[in-house]
């Protein structure tokens, strides 16, 4: 069982990501489905889309010993309704990863790649430019994308503005750690506190805690 990552934290946040290595029926066998997600699973034109989607409720299976099925909210945010739980999900690159919490959580993981400089001005300010490394830009570009991802996500609001809403301070990155937000809008204002891990295939952040305002 390609179980790539697994870790767990004081605060009851669950963390996991699956390296997809079966066939879509070995996955559809493993994810243990209901009969209204079997018929949501033949839907899916892409192989590499339904097998990240049948990966997801693998993962589900993994951590909480029974399949629990996944719905979303309009804004595309995922919720379970038949458990007092939440979860947050992300995909990359033949991987998926969730995170499950009894609050809401949220994570995200993407691959550095040379083309995130084309596109680092939508999401990066001013601040965080002056903190970044000339001859490290692309994983620092990447950390601040998965961060602000995983933010965008845990605040499920569709007003969000990367460079202005969201801001990370100053930091140096390390293979493993974390990296703390300021989230300002005119009904909130938190310092938000993620974890971070860069593994060979991707870069992984997850949310741990913030202080402010309740989550909403």
């Amino acid at each position: 069982m390609p179980l790539y990552f697994q870790d767990e934290f004081e605060n009851g946040n669950r963390i996991a990501v699956w390296e997809i290595t079966e066939t879509i029926e070995e996955l559809t066998y493993m994810a243990d489905l209901c009969e209204d997600d079997k018929q949501k699973s033949v839907s899916f034109r892409l192989e590499a889309r339904k097998k990240e989607w049948l990966a997801v409720r693998v993962l589900v299976k993994e951590l909480l010993g029974k399949s629990h099925r996944i719905f979303y909210k309009k804004s595309g945010a995922p919720y379970f309704n038949d458990i007092d739980l939440h979860i947050g999900i992300s995909h990359t690159n033949g991987f998926a990863g969730i995170a499950i919490a009894p609050v809401r959580t949220s994570l995200d993981m993407e691959k550095a790649l040379p083309r995130i400089e084309r596109v680092y001005q939508r999401f990066v300010n001013d601040d965080e430019l002056n903190f970044i490394p000339s001859d490290d830009r692309i994983n620092y570009y990447n950390l601040i994308w998965c961060a602000k991802e995983t933010l965008f996500k845990l605040l499920d609001r569709h007003d969000v503005v990367f460079k202005e809403n969201l801001n990370i301070r100053p930091l140096k990155m390390k293979q493993k750690g974390t990296v703390t937000a300021d989230v300002s809008f005119p009904d909130i204002k938190w310092a938000v506190t993620m974890g971070y891990e860069v593994m060979p295939e991707f870069t992984l952040v997850y949310y741990i805690k913030h202080t402010g305002d309740d989550l909403r």
